[in-house]
């Protein structure tokens, strides 16, 4: 039934995902991935860094899976007011946190913490290599 309803789950996200990708040929900004797959190899990720049960990958799947299709909904669909914009990835990537942090065990939450921060300086080194 778990198995059944995951799956669903899944289908849900990339039906929404693929229904959310629209092409702009007006400009040429680099391409984003598409946020299913980033689910994917980030949950993948995920369970060899936190060494995951069967349990938790399902329900980290779905948690990953909604937040980056939302995320990419908020980026194709801008309010054309940055603090609005910011505001609510913010939101979306803190509740996203708090649901992984309260499906994680006591031994899993510190090893996340540290995974994160070292997304975060990853992401700043290239954002720091990109402004060179």
């Amino acid at each position: 039934m778990k198995r059944s309803l995951s799956i669903l789950i899944f289908a849900l996200g990339l039906g929404l995902a693929a229904s959310a990708q629209t092409t702009d040929t007006t400009t040429q900004q680099p391409k984003k991935p598409n946020p299913t797959k980033q689910a994917v190899r980030q949950l993948k990720m995920l369970q060899q860094q936190l060494n995951l049960t069967e349990d938790q990958v399902t329900q980290m799947q779905v948690i990953l899976i909604h937040r980056d299709v939302t995320l990419d909904s908020l980026r194709n669909n801008p309010t054309n007011d940055r603090r609005t914009d910011g505001r609510a990835r913010r939101e979306v990537n803190r509740d996203a946190d708090q649901k992984i942090n309260d499906l994680l065990t006591a031994d899993q939450r510190p090893l996340y913490a540290q995974w994160k921060e070292q997304q975060k300086e990853k992401m700043m080194e290239k954002r720091k290599n990109n402004n060179n």
